[in-house]
């Protein structure tokens, strides 16, 4: 996870309005990666100064229940209870989301001590200005060419920063983190020709149900000057029309 940023709450009303998801399928995407993943969650407890780590150990979508696991200091559950008010901070992907509610209750899973809080209905993604990513759905790959020197097949993208993009690509034997693609051109849909950019590979997997290809990620370089401010509408643009989709 990237600690550029704030593990901490995010309480401004229209931060958190602007980046509220009360998707369905989004919802539990978010929270099954954040339990399969076993991403940390960050619990703050209103107005106590109480703060731990845990994880989900459940879902139950039909009773509309999660448990979480109970810190390993016990004492900072103490202040749990079918009263208390609480907001979770965590990083599915690297993106920061959160949400809040009220009741956190001593509660059993598996036999083991657990704390139980009612599914949340929504969620906060929060991406800060600078750190807006993107995923690269059909619409953005129609929208946007990278052509890249040097690799040999490209088969699209996989998500998009300031900071980076994530590439599906074919098998390349001399690929290796560290390798810097030089000059690839980025090409985005407001009429402004392509932008200069450089590719340095940050990590490489392999695609779980095409063996031949390679998810390939990438910090990226912006050459030009203007081009944060292009990539940067671009992006808010892409992330609007994406969650209007999503309310659809």
């Amino acid at each position: 996870m990237s600690h550029s940023i704030s593990i901490q709450p995010e309480f401004d009303p229209a931060l958190l309005d602007e980046f509220a998801l009360g998707s369905e399928p989004m919802v539990r995407k978010l929270l099954h990666t954040m339990l399969d993943d076993e991403h940390e969650l960050y619990v703050f407890l209103k107005g106590t100064g109480v703060h731990f780590v845990t994880e989900i150990l459940e879902l139950d979508w039909e009773r509309g229940l999660l448990w979480l696991g109970t810190p390993y200091d016990k004492e900072l559950a103490q202040g749990c209870n079918v009263y208390c008010e609480f907001t979770i901070v965590s990083f599915p992907d690297g993106v920061k989301v959160q949400f809040s509610g009220t009741g956190m209750v001593p509660d059993t899973f598996e036999a083991a001590a657990a704390l139980r809080i009612a599914m949340p209905t929504s969620l906060v993604r929060l991406q800060r200005r600078n750190y807006f990513r993107v995923v690269a759905d059909t619409e953005l790959n129609r929208q946007v060419r990278l052509s890249v020197p040097g690799l040999q097949t490209l088969h699209g993208l996989l998500d998009i920063s300031l900071a980076g993009v994530g590439m599906l690509v074919g098998k390349q034997p001399d690929l290796e983190s560290g390798h810097v693609f030089r000059n690839a051109q980025l090409t985005l849909p407001d009429g402004e020709g392509s932008m200069l950019v450089n590719l340095e590979v940050r990590n490489i997997k392999p695609q779980v149900d095409e063996p031949e290809q390679l998810q390939v990620g990438c910090e990226m370089t912006l050459l030009e000057r203007g081009a944060e401010r292009r990539l940067q509408r671009f992006l808010l643009a892409t992330e609007r029309r994406q969650r209007s989709a999503q309310h659809a």
